[in-house]
């Protein structure tokens, strides 16, 4: 017999009041099962696994050692420093601006700067590279490079500046911090566009989001506070660690995923946030390997 006419039958058939009574107060007498707190303590577990990590990779990230230099070079870094506070250099690229520039005009330049003349400290320039050169033997010594001085740090010993120099000196520094990198406002105009066609999906669809999600607000307000820590340490300190940076953003993606998952559920909903979180996670991940 085919499907139609078995639910035609059955449509037919009278209805048993008592089935259905005895069913209604079964249901509703039976105890209603505890939430398990599995899922909440995996879920704490992520994110303190996630704190973890980052505390460790801010401790261990730029460890130095600045005894005086000896031997010969293994690497050179620098940091296109545009007026902002402090020394800026470091030892590795995965921070945020800095670029290898391990040339043979800049090691000549560096392996041989006892030979260049000192003179009298000149006025400071804005703009200049920070520059951290590291021997073979692990020790360091911090440059400061502008036109018209070249600071050792560590020496506290001033030299004349780039315009002294073969100009492929200050091109290899150019060319290196002028490499494509990923514009911010990119990120912005993805978000909107994103969230302008999401709009648009509801609506076609006669979907109605839900107006407050619990626990959406709180996550939204860690996340603010972390973007402030971030900026602050980045104008006193100097730049941030990429790892360090693209761990932050994937506890962001998840922060904001759990109250949306816990609370909607809506399947087509659950699939179009999620595919919303995604995609900003991932515009913020091609930023952070491209800066």
């Amino acid at each position: 017999m085919k499907l139609d006419d078995q639910l035609k039958q059955l449509n037919e058939l009278p209805e048993n009041e008592s089935l259905k009574k005895s069913i209604y107060t079964n249901i509703h007498k039976k105890p209603a099962k505890p939430r398990k707190s599995m899922k909440r303590f995996r879920e704490l577990g992520v994110m303190v696994s996630i704190c973890f990590i980052g505390l460790f990779l801010l401790f261990t990230s730029d460890i130095q050692n600045n005894q005086a230099a000896s031997g010969e070079i293994a690497k050179i870094t620098s940091y296109e420093n545009n007026g902002e506070k402090g020394f800026r250099g470091r030892t590795s690229t995965l921070f945020v601006g800095v670029e290898n520039v391990t040339t043979d005009e800049l090691t000549y330049l560096f392996e041989n700067i006892s030979e260049l003349p000192s003179v009298m400290a000149p006025p400071k320039s804005d703009l200049h590279y920070d520059i951290v050169v590291r021997y073979k033997n692990g020790e360091l010594r911090k440059f400061e490079l502008a036109w018209n001085y070249l600071y050792d740090v560590t020496n506290n010993a001033y030299y004349p500046g780039y315009e002294q120099y073969p100009s492929t000196v200050l091109a290899h520094l150019e060319n290196a911090h002028d490499r494509l990198q990923f514009p911010v406002i990119f990120i912005a105009l993805g978000v909107i566009v994103m969230n302008l066609m999401s709009t648009s999906y509801y609506s076609r669809r006669q979907i109605e989001r839900p107006k407050k999600i619990r626990g959406l607000g709180i996550a939204m307000t860690i996340s603010l506070i972390i973007l402030a820590v971030l900026a602050a340490y980045y104008y006193w300190f100097g730049p941030h660690y990429k790892p360090l940076l693209l761990l932050l953003v994937l506890g962001y993606g998840l922060s904001i995923w759990w109250p949306i998952k816990k609370e909607i559920t809506n399947l087509t909903i659950l699939k179009v946030e999620k595919y919303k979180i995604i995609f900003v996670v991932l515009l913020f991940f091609m930023w952070i390997v491209m800066a």
